[in-house]
C-alpha cells in the first residue's frame, strides 16, 4: 500500500494543449480517492501520469514520499483496471488472472494461491476454466479486477471501469468494488465522469474542470459547501437549481418568483456593496406547500405549472419552468453543466417533494422555498460567497 502526492503537476502536449494544470493533492495510504469531472477535464491524463503511462510536464509525483517521475511504469507496482475489460479472449479466466504473475516469474504454487484467493473474493471460482465470451459484462469486469488484485499492488488505479455496464450492473459492481476496497485496504484511485459513482464510493473526491482542481473534500462537504457554481451544479442528482437574485434594501432577497427577508447572519456574510448574485437551491429544499408543515418568515411561496412528474416510489420529482430564467440571464453558469432547457430556452427546474403530493403534469402547484437554504454565488466569478 502507498500514499500518493501530486505537487503542482501539469501536462502539456506537443500541440500546446494543457490537459492538466498545476494540480496538487495528497492521497492517504489505504484511501478510496475519486477523480471526477466531465469528459475532457484531464482526469484520465492525471491517472496515466501517476501510473507512468504519460510523462509529467511540470511538478512532481511522489509515492510514499519518493519521487517517481522518471520511474518506469512496471517498477511503480500499480495495477490499472480500464473501461474496456482488456482481458484476453483466447485465455480462460484462470489464465487471464495468472498472466501478470507468469510474466513476473512467480512460482506455480504462489500463482495458484493468489488466483484462487482472488477468485474466491470475487465469486469467480466456478468460472475459472471458462473463456471470457461465456461471461456476462459484470463477470468480465470482475476478471479484470482479479487480474489487478493478484499482483498485490501498492495502489489500484481504475479508469471508468463501469462505463460499459448497464444501469443495474453498475449499481451491483459499485457495491462490490466498495466492499473489496474495504477488505483489501489498498490505496485506490478511481476515475469517473459519473458524480453518483463518486458520491457513493469515495472517501474523498477531487473535482476537475479544464485540467484544474476545482474542489477537494468528502462527498458531504462537496454537496453542502460547494466552492463554486461548477461544483454546485455538477455534484448532486438532480442538479442544483439556479436563479438570478438581487438584494433589496439590504434586507430582502428577490428571485424571479418573488422575494423574502434574508436572515441577518446571511446578510452579514455577503460582500459589502454587492447586490446581484446567482442563487442556488437543492431540489429537496423546494417543497409542496400542501404537504409541508414548516412555515416561517423566511419562506418564499410561489406557484408553478408542472411540466413533468417523475414518481420513483420513494421519491417524487416535479419539473417546472420559471419565466425568463435562461442561460443568458445567468452568464456565469459553466457551459459543461448539463441543465435542461424548455423549447423557449427557459431553464428547467426540479423539486424533490413528498410522494404524498397530488402534483400532476399540466396543473398548478404551490411550492415553498426556505431562503435560509440558498447558496449564493458571485455572478461574475461563480465563487461561493459563504
Amino acid at each position: 500500500m502507498a500514499g500518493i502526492t501530486l505537487d503542482r503537476v501539469s501536462k502539456r502536449f506537443a500541440d500546446g494543449t494543457v490537459a492538466v494544470n498545476d494540480v496538487s493533492l495528497s492521497i492517504a495510504d489505504g484511501e478510496f480517492f475519486i477523480l471526477v469531472g466531465p469528459s475532457g477535464c484531464g482526469k484520465s491524463t492525471l491517472l496515466n501520469m501517476i501510473v507512468g503511462l504519460e510523462d509529467v510536464s511540470a511538478g512532481e509525483i511522489r509515492v510514499d514520499e519518493q519521487r517517481v517521475n522518471e520511474v518506469d511504469p512496471k517498477d511503480r507496482n500499480m495495477a490499472m483496471v480500464f473501461q474496456s475489460y482488456a482481458i484476453y479472449p483466447h485465455m480462460t479466466v484462470r489464465e487471464n488472472m495468472a498472466f501478470p504473475l507468469k510474466l513476473a516469474r512467480l512460482p506455480r504454487n504462489e500463482i495458484a494461491r493468489r488466483v484462487e484467493q482472488a477468485a474466491d473474493m470475487l465469486e469467480l471460482r466456478a468460472f475459472l476454466e471458462r473463456k471470457p465470451r461465456s461471461l456476462s459484462g459484470g463477470q468480465r469486469q470482475r476478471v479484470a479486477m482479479g487480474r489487478a488484485m493478484v499482483r498485490e499492488p501498492r495502489a489500484f488505479l481504475l479508469d471508468e471501469p463501469l462505463s460499459n455496464l448497464d444501469a443495474k450492473l453498475r449499481v451491483q459492481m459499485r457495491t462490490e468494488i466498495a466492499r473489496l476496497q474495504r477488505r483489501l485496504g489498498t490505496t485506490t484511485l478511481y476515475v469517473t465522469h459519473d458524480q453518483t459513482e463518486a458520491m457513493t464510493l469515495g472517501d474523498r473526491i477531487a473535482v476537475l474542470r479544464h485540467g484544474e482542481l476545482q474542489q477537494l473534500g468528502t462527498p458531504r462537504e462537496l454537496y453542502r459547501q460547494p466552492r463554486n457554481l461548477f461544483v454546485a451544479g455538477f455534484i448532486g442528482s438532480p442538479a442544483m437549481n439556479f436563479f438570478p437574485a438581487e438584494l433589496r434594501d439590504n434586507q430582502w432577497i428577490e428571485l424571479p418568483m418573488g422575494k423574502a427577508p434574508l436572515p441577518e447572519k446571511t446578510r452579514r456574510r455577503l460582500p459589502a456593496g454587492r447586490s446581484a448574485f446567482v442563487a442556488g437551491i437543492r431540489p429537496e429544499h423546494l417543497q409542496d406547500t400542501a404537504s409541508s408543515a414548516e412555515d416561517s418568515e423566511y419562506q418564499l411561496k410561489f406557484s408553478v405549472c408542472v411540466d413533468v412528474v417523475e414518481w420513483l416510489g420513494a421519491e417524487l420529482f416535479v419539473h417546472f419552468d420559471v419565466a425568463g430564467v435562461t442561460r443568458e440571464s445567468l452568464p456565469s453558469l459553466p457551459e459543461e453543466l448539463e441543465l435542461d432547457a424548455a423549447s423557449s430556452g427557459t431553464l428547467r427546474r426540479v423539486a424533490r417533494i413528498d410522494t404524498a403530493s397530488p402534483a400532476r403534469a399540466g396543473e398548478q402547484l404551490e411550492l415553498n422555498l426556505d431562503v435560509r437554504r440558498l447558496h449564493l454565488f458571485d455572478p461574475e466569478s461563480g465563487t461561493s460567497l459563504f
